[in-house]
């Protein structure tokens, strides 16, 4: 009797259930009301109802849970606007478009991503996530200025890189966690946000 051929496609329902599922025993363990030195690759398993070695299979390291947490993140936060925020054509509305998506995105698990992005600045060999994001988030802004050229060639090289380090720093996280408070909801922050922003820009 020949063997029955192995067939992957069953299994990957069940593996990505897995990798999800450990996905979120991480974020709530990290967004948790607990200590983060009790986030350990063998709590994210037993809180997700998995032997420590089946995490290591889909993360092989803390590092890399932690990217696979922001990258989860950013998916289930909007992040994939982005896309929608290089094809509008209209400057005005992109600037908007893109503060928009990050307030959205840094107000989907406020504590979970002050979190993570605290382990960044306590041990940034170990937690890259943020900052690498942050990079990415720099060099989107600067393409998309680029693209849209309100100014910009008109602008010394560096008045285009203090405006780009501007926006950068408007769309941050930190920004939108120091304005967002109980009297000023994260729509507020959007409006507040966008209208610096489009002056910045020279769009006011």
């Amino acid at each position: 009797m020949s063997p029955r051929a192995y067939d992957s496609s069953r299994r990957r329902p069940g593996a990505e259930a897995t990798r999800l599922r450990i996905l979120e025993a991480t974020r709530a363990i990290v967004g948790g009301k607990g200590d983060l030195t009790d986030f350990s690759m063998e709590a994210v398993a037993r809180s997700a109802g998995v032997v420590r070695m089946t995490v290591y299979y889909h993360f092989p390291s803390r590092e890399k849970l932690l990217e696979g947490l922001s990258d989860h993140l950013a998916q289930q936060g909007g992040m994939r606007r982005m896309r929608e925020v290089f094809q509008e054509p209209d400057g005005r509305k992109a600037l908007r478009a893109l503060v928009e998506t990050f307030v959205s995105f840094w107000s989907s698990d406020r504590i979970t991503l002050r979190r993570i992005r605290a382990m960044g600045v306590v041990a940034p060999s170990s937690d890259r996530a943020p900052r690498d994001r942050d990079s990415w988030r720099r060099e989107a802004i600067k393409n998309l200025l680029e693209k849209l050229g309100k100014g910009m060639s008109a602008r010394k090289p560096r008045e285009r890189e203090e405006l780009v380090d501007l926006l950068t720093t408007l769309t941050s996280f930190e920004t939108f966690d120091a304005l967002a408070t109980s009297t000023r909801s994260a729509d507020a922050v959007a409006t507040l946000l966008t209208r610096v922003a489009l002056e910045l820009a020279g769009y006011a």
